[in-house]
This record gives C-alpha cells, structure tokens and sequence, in this order.
C-alpha cells in the first residue's frame, strides 16, 4: 500500500517536475509538436531543467530554494493556461504547426502495438528481481534484498547527492567522484521535493520512467525516419528486446551462462535491464536525433539548441555515448562542409563543442584525480574471447584464419538480425547524398562504435584486465544498427504488397520473423537472471545471509541512519558494507568499483591498510592510523567474526549492540590527540 501511494506521489511530482518545466520551454521557443512527440520531449527536457536547477542550488548549500522551481514553474504554467491567456497559447502555436505527416502517422493504429512495446518493458522491470522486488520490506518486518553491485553502488551515488554537490565517492571516503551520475542526480532531486526514499526512486519509480521515455524517443524519432508508425513500435522494440545470434551456439553448445553474455560479450539488452545509466541515455540520445532530425528539415534555431542541449546533456549520463555522438558529428560535420558546402551539422558540432566545453574541463580533472583511463590497441579481443568460448580457438591460430574467418563470424554473430542493414551503412558511409545528412550521421555512428570496440581496450590505468569499456561503443552502434535493419524490413514489406500480398498478412510475417531471430537470446537472458542465485557480485550474496540474522543486520542499520550525520564514514565488518551503503547516507573506506574511482596505487594502499586494521582487530588491537587517514566515524562489526576488543581504547566508545552485531563510534578528539603529528 505505501508503495502504491508513493507511485501515485510520484506520478503527480513527474508532472511538475518534469512536463511543467519542458513544455514551458517549448513554449518559450515556440515549438509545437504532435501530443506524443510533445510530451516526451517535453519531460525529457523538464528533467534536464529540473536537475540543473537542483545542482546548482545544492552546489550554493541552498537546498531548501530549490522547491521555489517547481513552484515557480507550475504558477506560470497555470497562468499560462488561464482563460485569459489561452488566446496567447493558440496564437504562438500558429507559428510551428505539426507537418502533415506528423499528423497522418499519429491517427494510424500503431499507437497500440506502441503500447504494448512499453507494457512489455515495464512488465520485465517488474519480473526481475534486481527491480520492484528488491529492497522491500517482508511482513515479518525483515528485508528482500538481491545486492547487485551497480544497484548498490547508484544508490549509494544517489544518497550522496542529496546532500552534497559535487559528490564525493560515497565508496571511497575522502576522494571526490569522477564518474558521471546524472540518472542519480535526478533520484536524489526526487528524493528531496517529495521525501521519497532513494531506494524506491532507484529500482522501482524512475526506471519505470526512464523505461517509458526512453521508448518514447525512440519511437517518436524512428516513426518519423521511416514514416510508419507500425515499423517505429517495430524498430522500439527491437532496440529494447533485439539480441544476437548467440543462441544458436548456446542451443547447440548446451550453454548454461547467459548466452549473450558467453558467446560475444556485447549484449545490447542486459545493460537496458540492470540499473545503469544506458536506459536513460538513450532516451535522451533519441531525443537528440529527433531535434536534430528537425533542425536539418527547418533550420531552425530552437531545434539547434536543443538538440546540443540533449547531446551535452548526454555527457552526464553516459559520457560514451556522448563521445560517440560527438566523434560522429564532428566527422559528418567535416565531411559534408568540403563535399557540399553544407554547414548545418557544422553548426550543430560547433554549439555542442561549445556547451560541452566545461563539462570536458571537469571530466579531465576528474581522471587525473581518479582511476584514469587507459586506452590500449588490443585488436582481436572479443573475436579471441568468441573463438575461446566457442571451443575453436585452436583453429584461429593464425591471423589470416583470425581476419578472414573468424572475425566474420563474430560480426554477424554479434549483429545478429542487424546484418540485414550492413550494406545500407556502407552505402550512407561512401555514397552520401547533399539531403542524407542525417544518414550519414548514423551509418558513422555505427561504423565508429564497431571500429573501437574491436581495436582497442579502454580500462582503469592499472587494472589491464579490468572491464573493457569498449564494449559500450559496440552496445551503442548496436542501438543504431536496427533503424537500417528496419528500414530493410520495411523495403520488404513494400516489395511484398506490390505484388499483390494482404498488407496485414505481410506485416505479421515479417514481424514474427525478426522476433523469432532476434529475441531468443533475449528470454534466455532475461530467464537466466530471474533466478535471484544468478546475481553474481562480491562475496556471499546479502540476500542468503539475511536468512538468519536479518532483524539484526536491520537494527544496526537503523542505528547507523538516526545516529550518523549524512557523509560520515562506517567502516563495515563482514556482511554490513552492502546495507551500509544501501540503506544509511554514510560513506565507506573502500567498497565497490572503488578501482574504478581512485588510481591503483591509491586502491592497494587503501586496500592494505584496511586489511591490516582488521587484522589487528581480531587481535584485539585498533591501528589509530587507518581510522584517521580514512576518517572513520563508526566501526560496525559482526561479532562473530571480527570480534570486539577486550578492553576498548579511549579512542572509541561502544554506542550499539545485538545479538550479533556491535557498533563503536570514533571520538576524533582523541584520535588526534594520540597520533603523533607531521612536522
């Protein structure tokens, strides 16, 4: 029942946080859209408003202003709308009336099969267990909890922000945080104008949002690029739902991992579904193609501002992303200005460069005081990694055999249904056309993306094996891939009624088609990670050790939240760094992707030092050290296994205890009165 009540809240503060600001400023600039193209963009444009305005009033320490915002926002929106003023309204609209086509593609049927795409994804949110499951409370007064690291890691982010802005790393106390965090930057400013819990904000009530959204552009760009309604629900949902071919080895190979994961490494749908950043991104990305799609048809000067504002915007939310768009533009720019003396994506290239500017400043100082990225030329990766999994890599020994066989293989086993729309990139790419701009935009989007991911390795200074983070590029280019597919499909479907087919029928058969050969891995994945077991993370996971001794880990956890000021540091025993960090505002010294935050050398050291305290600990002693240097506030052990000393130093006081568990706060006076000083 709360959580129906905090969905209802929710729905009305998306109202006024988010559609009020966005269409006060398509009316600002006098834009006028069909109802859907006009809602969507209007509250993917409020969130952008609406979250500036948080951080800059968070960044002055003047949080309690910021609901003046909203408030302001929706005043003028209702005296926008009064009687008196709508003879204003209906004037302005005359300025930008919705194309013709516009109009006809929004009175066919396909706002059904729309419906049904969006139904579908909120039905998968509901069914995973990372989602509206997760962090919920049992009758009995215990918790459900499925600890994936990224779900643990964007609400800790999350807490952060509602507090302090910029952020420090809420997983590695005492260093700033280098990592983009606009989708958490928008729970914590949920979180503050209606008091909603950053839990429920994480998993339940914005990745529904970002979920419809994102679909939303997606189709409201992709309707327009093929002027259908029917093949835009189509390219949606294989943008959401469309997968490789990676179950053909996983039905014949018997594979027990996640297919799409195993056999090519770059699923496309897995990062849509796992509390990360991509769902929001490429909403805001297909909210961009759609402004620019109407600034290269109007030349209009809102349309190039907001379409550099929704790409710079980008850069918060997935930094590569942006950079891919921005490559992209930057090269097409160049291009079609010595070829046809065109300089509208020049422009559009030169605005964003320009907005873009600072945030590049900050993203450079970020890496230098962070981990730092590495970018190393390793060709062959993930074809290495496929012939691997596959068993066969004894056979791709040589690099002709690597080149000529199996890097076929993996780019149509990778692609998937996708491959369909490969000679329609390269004939964008060498054959451009003076009003195939936009094309061309996209057929390089795609190539760049391939072209990283299958050269180079980008991973923390220091951590070689890391994640590979070129796997982005490719999931991206993946994205795009299907609205050349499905521009293929619909040639198809043209070709077939002319010669004399029922339209319905060739609709369906083309459509039953691309599900049957894009979505298997898709269920499989999605089935694969249902099983709660599945989750992988690090260490036994929070859910199975809550079976026993739950109420208590929740007690302490309780203590922690009443007792500690936002930003204080715990440092957790066994089986508290997830709850910690999920549950209270508090940082930690080191937890998760902390080698992803700071440089390794700054990691191993912490990570030593760490180590050797509870090591001491156990041994009934307290390395004062570590406690100053990290700048510790509470120690929370588990009894059991870290023990608690004998006879408790004046440097700490016992302040909580269960059954199990044991929590002491850190008296800094003392601390620093006890160890010796620096000359």
């Amino acid at each position: 029942m709360q959580i129906l009540f905090g969905a209802c809240f929710f729905f009305v503060a998306v109202v006024i946080l988010a559609y009020i600001p966005g269409k006060l400023l398509l009316l600002v600039l006098k834009r006028m859209l069909s109802p859907l193209e006009d809602l969507t963009l209007a509250c993917v444009l409020g969130l952008i408003l609406s979250s500036l305005a948080y951080w800059l009033t968070t960044f002055a320490h003047q949080t309690r202003f910021f609901l003046a915002w909203p408030l302001t926002t929706a005043a003028i929106f209702a005296w926008l709308h009064s009687s008196k003023r709508r003879p204003i309204l209906r004037d302005s609209a005359k300025l930008e009336p919705p194309d013709e086509e516009s109009a006809k593609r929004s009175s066919d049927k396909s706002g059904l099969a729309l419906i049904g795409v969006v139904a579908l994804g909120v039905m998968v949110l509901a069914l995973l267990p990372l989602y509206y499951t997760n962090l919920t409370w049992r009758a009995d007064g215990t918790m459900r909890v499925y600890p994936e690291p990224d779900v643990l890691l964007h609400i800790a982010i999350a807490n952060e922000l509602t507090h302090t802005i910029p952020p420090q790393a809420p997983v590695f106390s005492g260093h700033p945080l280098p990592y983009h965090y606009g989708m958490d930057l928008v729970v914590a400013m949920f979180a503050n104008a209606t008091g909603l819990n950053t839990r429920d904000l994480t998993l339940r009530f914005l990745p529904t949002l970002f979920m419809v959204l994102s679909m939303l552009s997606a189709f409201c760009f992709t309707r327009s690029w093929l002027k259908s309604g029917y093949f835009g629900a189509l390219a949606v949902f294989l943008v959401f739902f469309g997968e490789d071919f990676s179950f053909i080895p996983g039905l014949f190979l018997g594979g027990k991992g996640d297919w799409s994961v195993t056999y090519f490494n770059v699923p496309a749908v897995f990062s849509l579904f796992f509390i990360n950043p991509m769902l929001p991104a490429l909403g805001l990305f297909f909210a961009g193609l759609f402004c620019l799609q109407r600034y290269l048809r109007d030349r209009g000067a809102a349309w190039l501002f907001l379409t550099a504002l929704l790409f710079v915007a980008l850069m918060e939310v997935k930094i590569f992303t942006a950079a891919q768009v921005m490559c992209s533009l930057g090269l097409a720019a160049v291009v079609y200005l010595v070829l046809f003396r065109n300089a509208d994506l020049f422009r559009i290239a030169a605005l964003t460069a320009a907005l873009a500017a600072p945030l590049l400043l900050l993203v450079s100082l970020g890496n230098k005081s962070g981990a730092g990225i590495m970018a190393a030329f390793d060709p062959g990766l993930y074809v290495s990694q496929m012939t691997e999994a596959l068993g066969v890599k004894h056979r791709f020994n040589t690099v002709l055999a690597l080149i000529g066989i199996a890097l076929p293989i993996y780019l149509i086993g990778c692609l998937g249904l996708r491959v369909i729309g490969v000679p329609a990139i390269f004939r964008a790419i060498f054959h451009p056309e003076p009003k195939s701009d936009l094309r061309f935009v996209l057929a390089i989007f795609v190539v760049i993306g391939l072209l990283i991911a299958l050269t180079c390795r980008i991973v923390p200074a220091g951590f070689l094996h890391g994640y590979n983070n070129t796997a982005w590029f490719l999931a991206q280019s993946k994205y795009v891939a299907w609205i050349f597919a499905v521009e293929v499909l619909q040639m198809w479907y043209l070709q077939i009624i002319a010669r004399g087919a029922w339209p319905s029928l060739a609709a369906a058969g083309i459509t039953l088609g691309a599900v049957l050969l894009s979505v298997p891995a898709t269920v499989q994945h999605f089935a694969f990670w249902r099983d709660p077991d599945r989750l992988f993370g690090y260490g036994k996971p929070f859910g199975k050790q809550l079976q026993n001794y739950d109420l208590e880990i929740l007690s302490v956890v309780d203590f922690l939240a009443r007792d500690a000021q936002p930003g204080d540091v715990v440092l957790p025993g066994d089986n508290l760094l997830a709850p910690v960090v999920a549950l209270t505002k508090c940082r930690v010294p080191l937890g998760y992707f902390s080698n992803n935050i700071v440089g390794r050398s700054d990691y191993t050291r912490r990570e030593t030092a760490e180590k050797e305290f509870w090591k001491a600990w156990r041994l009934r002693n307290v390395r004062e050290e570590f406690l100053r240097q990290a700048g510790v506030r509470y120690i929370a052990v588990r009894k059991t296994s870290e023990g608690v000393p004998a006879t408790i130093p004046d440097i700490i006081s016992s302040v909580f205890e269960n059954s199990e568990f044991a929590v002491f706060k850190v008296n800094p006076e003392r601390l620093t009165e006890t160890v010796p000083q620096s000359p």
